[in-house]
């Protein structure tokens, strides 16, 4: 091996064990996103009306297509506590808007539209839409976050056997999915977070 080949070879290898030394510290200086936390420090109250269980799209015609039935309300009051649970301090469910108490967010859904894609193939897929509007106030009871979130899912059309079935899939799967998103925006709203005690505005 050349003197010249030597040199360069031994300035690789210290460059080497530079970055070797550094790259620990480096990586401690950055935290990964699986440890930031970001579940909302506040007391909430989730209103889930007799009327918002009750919600129900229907779509299709008797003559035509077929008419279908998507009990939105239903699984939105099964899904929705569980799911916003993991993005407060607190989270307390109501039948009805509260008109006093110690609750930092009032948080109240509306389904807005649901729509569903349809085929005359059984294993064909189709996908279906659900729009949920969500208005929340603060302690004063004004509006501060006013959001519609879209869930979204798919499955197959199904015979005049297992349609009914794919149709309760299709809507479960929709509604886990908004109730998923929901968590997602109201963990990264600005507005939401200006309330958190000693914090300013700090959207992800």
């Amino acid at each position: 091996m050349t003197k010249t080949r030597k040199s360069v070879l031994s300035a690789l290898i210290g460059c080497l064990s530079v970055i070797l030394a550094y790259q620990p510290a480096m990586l401690a200086e950055e935290p990964s996103a699986a440890t930031v936390d970001a579940k909302l420090p506040l007391n909430a109250v989730l209103v889930l009306t007799p009327e918002f269980c009750a919600t129900k799209f229907k779509q299709g015609s008797v003559w035509t297509t077929g008419r279908e039935t998507f009990d939105v309300g239903k699984m939105a009051c099964t899904d929705l506590e569980p799911a916003l649970k993991s993005a407060f301090g607190n989270l307390t469910v109501v039948s009805a808007p509260p008109t006093s108490g110690d609750a930092q967010l009032v948080l109240v859904p509306k389904f807005t539209d649901t729509h569903a894609t349809t085929s005359s193939f059984a294993f064909a897929n189709r996908e279906m839409d659900v729009f949920l509007e969500w208005t929340v106030k603060d302690a004063a009871g004004k509006t501060i976050w006013l959001q519609t979130v879209q869930g979204s899912s798919k499955h197959h059309m199904g015979n005049m056997f297992t349609h009914g079935h794919n149709v309760n899939l299709i809507v479960r799967d929709s509604v886990k999915d908004v109730a998923d998103q929901s968590v997602a925006k109201m963990e990264a709203s600005a507005e939401l977070r200006k309330l958190v005690p000693g914090k300013t505005t700090s959207a992800k």
